[in-house]
């Protein structure tokens, strides 16, 4: 996708964006950095005396992430893959002074490449430590990073007993997305640690306490942890304040065992990132304290896999006959959220409105359109659609639908809002919207500031929105068209 890379001058230094989320800020990057570096690295030297230590770092073209790996003299080597060669030239020229040049290290190697398909071919124990420091998902297709097929591959890269570590996302304001991805670690067979951070800059944006994860094919002991040894000059971590951040408030973890797992084939993480009001099942827990260490437990995952992609549209819409059967209906739970700009208060109000959303609709010039192909649908449904039609050419009360009629009218109601969603300028022309969290309020490029954009997006929603749009018109057509087949 099109990407916007922005570095905002201040007196402390810089804050760097990319599509408008906060990477980094390097008035406290140092926290986010050493918490995701330090815990891993050392407890590989501690598991893996008197061996040259081989590190590969996912993503982290900043080079904040490699400067934390280097302080280490028993890492002989670091391999860092980024797909982004803009960031990397930050990285290597903008950012130096505060990497400490790491990208031009001799103990350190770059791959301009996507991190899946540069693991998919590295030999078996390639590496004592893996760090995977990647960007906020703005789409489905950017976690694929953060599958269980990928935590799979990183096992099979990983000496046993080796040490990986993930950033993942809020615990405290993505609660299910987090607790995804924890579900996910254990599935693939990797021993997990969540930890949270109190990190300032990310604060002041609305992101919430900072997560992440540490893990390894061989169980963390907390008598591990306290025995590693922290390189000096740090300037965030202390071994004191490392044994805290395992431990979590019960109200946030305790749906940690009511999520499905994250896989390629079923993807869940995005509908969770998308969707955090929406609450999984809860699943009692016998447990009174008000909080939960996790160095103190060991866990076995779940593994459950969901039944059903909800950014499919045929999914969502038989999502919504079973609701719509059943004796409740909750809206709130029927409608997911396509597009990364759309925050959870916008969508409160869209279905707080879906009345007169719908009532948008040309309902007549629409039917109109659809009987011009009736010829493709049950005869039943093209008669009643008819006698709708004129009913409304001609001001006439319209009495009760035949469940079909009904049936159609609601899944064609689910294709065009689900095509909204998808493009939110496209079918309303609501215009462009962000949350305060994605908000960055610049522009240009200058030499104090820079910013660095491709593509526009107005054609390209506008496009996209058409195109699922008669897409969806066509796929209700041929699916009523199948079942009055089969019927």
């Amino acid at each position: 996708m099109p990407t916007s890379l922005f570095i905002e001058q201040h007196n402390n230094g810089l804050a760097f964006y990319i599509n408008g989320d906060l990477q980094f800020d390097t008035a406290d990057e140092a926290i986010y950095h050493e918490y995701l570096v330090i815990p891993s690295v050392a407890l590989a030297v501690k598991r893996f005396p008197h061996t040259e230590l081989q590190v590969l770092i996912c993503g982290g073209g900043d080079g904040l992430a490699a400067r934390d790996v280097l302080r280490f003299p028993e890492v002989s080597h670091v391999d860092l893959v980024d797909y982004n060669p803009e960031v990397l030239e930050l990285g290597k020229r903008v950012f130096k002074d505060f990497n400490e040049g790491s990208l031009e290290s001799d103990r350190l190697t770059i791959y301009t490449q996507e991190a899946f398909e540069f693991l998919s071919t590295l030999k078996e124990k390639s590496y004592h430590v893996i760090i995977c420091d990647f960007t906020y998902p703005s789409c489905t297709e950017d976690t694929a990073i953060y599958s269980q097929e990928w935590f799979k591959t990183i096992s099979r890269v990983l000496y046993p007993g080796g040490i990986i570590s993930t950033n993942g996302v809020s615990p405290e304001n993505r609660t299910t997305g987090f607790w995804c991805l924890y579900q996910t670690l254990l599935a693939a067979g990797l021993m997990a640690k969540p930890l949270q951070l109190t990190i300032p800059s990310f604060q002041r944006h609305d992101y919430g306490n900072w997560g992440f994860f540490l893990a390894s094919p061989v169980a963390i002991q907390r008598s591990e942890i306290e025995g590693i040894t922290l390189p000096e000059n740090l300037q965030a971590i202390a071994l004191k304040n490392l044994l805290k951040v395992f431990e979590f408030e019960n109200a946030i973890a305790h749906s940690r065992h009511s999520v499905n797992i994250h896989t390629l084939d079923c993807p869940q993480l995005f509908y969770y990132l998308l969707n955090p009001h929406i609450q999984s099942p809860q699943i009692s827990e016998a447990i009174d304290e008000k909080t939960i260490n996790f160095l103190d437990i060991e866990e076995a995952g779940t593994g459950v896999i969901g039944l059903r992609d909800l950014f499919q549209l045929e999914s969502t819409a038989q999502r919504w006959l079973e609701e719509v059967q059943g004796n409740e209906i909750d809206t709130s739970k029927l409608l997911p959220v396509q597009h990364p700009y759309h925050n959870p208060k916008m969508t409160a109000e869209w279905l707080a409105h879906l009345q007169k959303l719908l009532s948008e609709i040309d309902l007549s010039r629409l039917l109109g359109s659809i009987l011009e192909r009736a010829q493709e649908l049950p005869p039943q449904i093209a008669a009643e659609l008819k006698q709708l039609s004129d009913k409304i050419r001609t001001g006439q009360q319209i009495l009760t639908l035949s469940p079909r009629a009904a049936e159609f009218i609601m899944m064609l109601s689910v294709t065009l809002l689900m095509a909204n969603l998808a493009s939110p300028d496209a079918v309303f022309a609501k215009g462009y919207y962000s949350g305060s969290s994605h908000s960055t309020g610049s522009s240009g490029y200058s030499g104090g500031n820079t910013y660095y954009s491709e593509g526009d997006w107005s054609w390209f929603n506008r496009t996209i929105g058409f195109v699922l749009t008669a897409a969806g018109g066509i796929w209700l057509i041929n699916l009523l068209t199948n079942r009055s087949n089969n019927d």
